[in-house]
């Protein structure tokens, strides 16, 4: 086993059932077929994690673009089946179990309603959609065919996720008054999927259009977001943002962002973004839980606990992974929390258990990343209400 580095930082959802599948399958249980709609860079990360689990086998890919497709076959290895689109795909793989969509935002909705219609168990990446009508199509189409909808918020899959809800739901540091994070990054990958922009005719990385990424915070600080969020457990009633283009000023995209969240139980909520800013060491994440009777701060790799009066103490949970996951580095998204939430989805397709990012979950922090492109764009405070349920 080796220690996963950089975004090994993403997830939660340590269950022993968890525990078990990462030694081995069960004995006698049959492989999963599952097929990638997207074979993007993210999607090549996601296949060399599936390398280390048993539970499936990657079957079939569907991507329009062949240098990203090929990518994705080589990684996948001989005798994956390959497509323009997801139709194709769908029309000719008769024994699929599930779906990975993992293309550009906007793409997500109908190929994940579609493999759902067809009776297929679906895990899509964040953010699960471009607008909450289309996240209740999805909702409503697993429901409707009783198959399993999960999201990509992998950062709820990590062990040190995990023992941060611990401490809180414990009341280690008392009822929680205030919660501070933040994401301090570099620029999106320049090598991404290019869209024709219908506004210019020119090929546009897709991360900086809305009508293919919806928002900054809707790409990344979502995750964080989803965390702080999490552990507040109480209706949002307000959200005041305020942002903008400070350094690239030539994309539709918001490079940096503050918010605050008032919550129903008098919890603040405050989250600050900035993607101009590569450098920023351990602080690039930081999120910070204030109690009545101490404080819980996770860093990047690390977690403290800090009771008022008392020494500082780490409660950082180990945090491995099998070895085949970075044999071959094909980007940064190698980390626990795909891996874990993987072992999570070959769970719920086993026993129907409910994910621990369902639709309705991803859904909510899709919300607060929507209203607050809101309230940037239109300068004012937005309630919860200001968008559907």
């Amino acid at each position: 086993m080796m220690k996963i580095s950089r975004r090994g930082i993403l997830g939660v959802a340590a269950t022993a059932t968890l525990y078990a599948q990462e030694q081995k399958m069960q004995q006698g249980q049959r492989k999963l077929k599952i097929a990638f709609v997207g074979t993007g860079h993210r999607a090549w990360a996601h296949i060399q994690v599936l390398k280390a689990i048993p539970d499936f086998e990657i079957t079939a890919l569907a991507d329009p673009t062949p240098e990203f497709r090929d990518r994705a076959v080589a990684l996948a290895g001989s005798g994956v089946r390959t497509y323009d689109n997801h139709d194709a795909l769908f029309a000719k793989e008769k024994d699929l179990d599930a779906v990975a969509v993992v293309p550009p935002t906007f793409l997500h909705a109908d190929p994940a309603i579609a493999a759902l219609s067809r009776g297929l168990h679906v895990l899509c990446e964040k953010p699960m959609a471009l607008s909450i009508q289309e996240a209740n199509r999805m909702i409503a189409a697993s429901q409707k065919a009783g198959k399993i909808l999960q999201i990509g918020l992998q950062m709820r899959y990590d062990p040190i996720h995990e023992k941060l809800m611990e401490v809180v739901k414990a009341g280690e540091i008392g009822k929680l008054q205030y919660i501070a994070g933040n994401l301090f990054r570099g620029d999106w990958n320049p090598r991404a999927w290019k869209y024709t922009d219908p506004k210019t005719g020119a090929q546009t990385n897709w991360r900086f259009l809305t009508r293919t990424a919806g928002s900054s915070l809707m790409e990344d600080g979502i995750h964080e977001l989803d965390i702080l969020n999490w552990s507040v457990a109480s209706p949002i009633t307000r959200i005041y943002a305020s942002g903008g283009n400070n350094v690239f000023k030539d994309r539709e995209t918001i490079d940096h962002a503050g918010l605050v969240i008032d919550y129903e139980n008098g919890i603040k909520l405050a989250f600050e973004f900035s993607i101009f800013s590569p450098n920023s060491g351990p602080d690039t994440l930081r999120m910070m839980l204030i109690g009545q009777h101490g404080n819980l701060q996770s860093e990047i790799g690390k977690l403290t606990v800090r009771k008022n009066g008392a020494a500082a103490q780490d409660v950082t949970p180990s945090r491995t992974v099998p070895e085949a996951i970075g044999a071959q580095q094909v980007g940064a998204d190698q980390d626990i929390g795909t891996y874990r939430q993987y072992l999570a989805f070959a769970n719920s397709i086993r026993t129907g258990a409910k994910p621990l990012c369902d639709g309705d979950t991803a859904k909510q922090v899709l919300k607060i990343s929507l209203l607050a492109e809101k309230s940037l764009r239109e300068h004012r405070i937005v309630t919860w209400n200001d968008l559907p349920a």
